[in-house]
């Protein structure tokens, strides 16, 4: 028998490496001398030799070898039998679908069976960001997230078939969700609401939608979605066309706050998460809406007549009358331990209406904040190591004596003494992306909805500059007079601003298009503006002068070769360092007097290991001296447990 240290969950099943529920190496023997909390069992073999369910489990070799493991009473199938849920488990789902339980005996009387799954060779998960694995409505297909070579697409897997099939076009794919019909997908894209068919075809796009923030499509066609963080409800035609919102009451209408809907049976009807204020059910017919559940949570409806959400770090399940959009009795535990759920608050779970469940635990990597010398060699560390879902966001003060990060849970921001090792909080509520004034006595964050400033040292109150949308500061003019920062914009991505710090908080738009502009930092002559895009395809570096009145000029320079993000001047001017495409930290001298800087073709300094490779995030700064870099680093290999397949799943709230 094996344990797990963590959990303290037991597994007959020798073979077995990992648990399942949150990722931990088992370890021979038990652990303490407390009992099992659990042993994972398969069905009762009430009819093993069904012709059915043989037919359908020797589809191939490892299905027929998977039967004869589970015929001796095997608890789980073993790791060494699941390089992606070997194809005959897939089979046992889409054999349920003909009135069968796993191995033919009766859904009704079957128990829960827990199987987690890899990608297929030649494919990984991401590990320096969260992926998506949602089970289709009729419970045989499963699409997924993926990286090949460096790229992140949307791929999915008939589960009943060894075949893995790509979705063109379906570029760094975010909150994948299925038609009620599992046979096309909906999704975030660049930007963009997309839809893919699963017979074949480059995907469409539906409208503008900067990060949605979960959607769902109805049987009339419909789909409902958010567009981005801190905005409300919209629909849209599956088809396509100009997105308009879901009317509500004025008080609803008005938080724009909403995350995650789902359609109910009806197709008209939908629960949705309302941040900090619940689980709701609303209506395309109607502006009235109805709290079901206090909880912050993402939400799904079962058709076995349950909502699935997330209540003190536990998965739950709550029957619900969708007629009366009610729920009823207490709500039942089905996964236990998710720590983390009440902030991250992503949608990580996901059903199918024959009672197939995928889920995926909260996604985490060992991170430290390391310093290092120019020749890549580890010098120091700050603060012991953390286990992150988010970069910490590092920026050193102008003196080089403090630096600020961004600490996660629960995305508050933080001041570090570097000498003293002690740190103090700046806010009390959510901040993130902090930015050093001149002189070291002010940070500004992006916060709840807007851009604000507040004392490093933590007292004194709050000052709004920017309240409009989720805006996203990188720099702090040596001048003091601006702060550039980026915001989404509806229909090109992340566009780049600076607001004036004077008494008219006047902003100017300095770059907008089609394309991602992240990442701005001003020269210390405050006359050249660096930054990524992504135009040619992949990001590079640029560098674009930068006028005393808060606009960009036309002469833009390429400065990277291999691909760049997350540009940082050394505090001379006389370098701009970057991170390359494959990680190396890559340094470009650099000139900047007169009207035309010159700079040096990049050199690779030395390889990092940063946890944030997109978005607008910067993940390391430089000493004063130009002579250390502090760098978010990665610590060790993923540990993250796999999305778990949970087969008939409403048995286990029967114990």
């Amino acid at each position: 028998m094996k344990r797990c240290p963590e959990c303290r969950k037991d597994y007959l099943d020798d073979s077995l490496l990992y648990c399942l529920d949150d990722g931990k190496r088992l370890v021979q023997g038990s652990v303490g001398d407390e009992p099992a909390t659990a042993v994972f069992e398969v069905p009762p073999l009430s009819d093993p030799s069904s012709e059915d369910a043989t037919r359908t489990l020797k589809a191939e070799d490892t299905a027929e070898q998977n039967f004869n493991t589970a015929s001796r009473s095997s608890p789980l199938f073993s790791r060494s039998h699941l390089p992606w849920l070997a194809a005959g488990l897939f089979a046992l789902i889409a054999a349920s679908t003909l009135g069968f339980n796993y191995f033919g005996s009766p859904a009704a009387s079957g128990n829960a069976i827990r199987l987690a799954f890899d990608v297929p060779a030649g494919l990984s998960f991401n590990d320096v960001q969260p992926d998506w694995a949602v089970v289709s409505p009729d419970g045989q297909k499963i699409a997924f997230s993926a990286a090949k070579d460096g790229k992140n697409m949307l791929y999915f897997r008939d589960l009943d078939s060894a075949d893995v099939k790509l979705l063109p076009g379906s570029e760094n794919p975010i909150e994948p969700f299925w038609s009620p019909d599992s046979k096309s997908i909906g999704y975030g894209s660049n930007g963009k609401l997309k839809r893919s068919d699963l017979n074949g075809g480059n995907a469409q796009v539906l409208c503008d939608a900067g990060r949605i923030v979960g959607g769902s499509w109805g049987k009339d066609g419909t789909i409902v979605f958010v567009a981005d963080y801190r905005t409300m409800l919209l629909q849209v035609s599956a088809q396509g066309g100009e997105p308009k919102p879901v009317v509500m009451n004025a008080e609803a209408g008005n938080d724009e706050r909403h995350r995650y809907p789902y359609f109910l049976p009806d197709g008209r009807h939908f629960v949705f998460y309302r941040e900090l204020k619940g689980i709701w059910a609303g209506s395309l017919d109607s502006p009235e809406l109805v709290q079901v559940a206090p909880d912050n949570s993402p939400v799904v409806y079962s058709k076995q007549g349950y909502l699935i959400f997330i209540r003190n770090d536990t998965i739950v399940a709550q029957a619900f009358d969708p007629n009366r959009l009610a729920p009823s009795g207490d709500a039942i535990p089905i996964i236990s331990g998710q720590k983390s759920w009440s902030w991250i608050n992503n949608f990580r779970f996901s059903a199918s209406d024959n009672g197939v469940l995928v889920w995926q635990g909260v996604w985490e990597r060992e991170y430290q904040l390391t310093w290092f010398d120019r020749e890549g060699k580890p010098v120091g560390t700050v603060e012991a190591p953390a286990k992150v879902s988010v970069g910490m966001d590092p920026q050193i003060s102008p003196d080089g004596k403090r630096v600020a990060v961004k600490r996660n849970p629960p995305n508050k921001i933080w001041v570090i003494d570097l000498d003293k090792g002690t740190s103090v909080p700046i806010t009390s509520d959510f901040g993130q992306m902090p930015v050093w004034s001149p002189d070291g006595s002010r940070l500004a964050y992006s916060g709840g909805g807007g851009l604000f400033t507040k004392s490093a040292n933590g007292l004194g109150d709050v000052e709004a500059v920017v309240s409009v949308g989720a805006t996203f500061p990188h720099f702090w003019s040596r001048d003091g007079r601006w702060i550039i920062f980026s915001r989404r914009g509806v229909k090109s991505r992340l566009d780049m601003y600076a607001v004036s710090m004077e008494s008219d908080r006047k902003e100017s738009l300095l770059l907008s298009s089609p394309f991602d502009e992240q990442c701005p930092a001003l020269s210390p002559d405050g006359k050249w503006l660096a930054y990524g895009a992504d135009n040619t395809g992949s990001y590079e570096i640029y560098v674009q002068s930068f006028s005393a009145d808060g606009k960009l000029g036309s002469d833009r320079k390429r400065i990277s070769t291999t691909g760049g993000r997350m540009p940082v001047w050394r505090r001379d001017g006389s370098e701009l360092f970057f991170i390359a495409s494959d990680g190396q930290l890559m340094s470009a001298a650099s000139k900047l007097g007169g009207n035309d800087p010159k700079f040096s073709t990049p050199k690779a300094l030395f390889k990092t290991r940063t946890l944030a490779n997109v978005g607008s995030v910067h993940e390391f700064d430089i000493s004063p001296d130009g002579q250390r870099f502090l760098i978010g680093t990665l610590i060790g290999e993923p540990t993250a447990p796999p999305p778990t397949v949970i087969l008939n799943w409403t048995a286990a709230l029967k114990k």
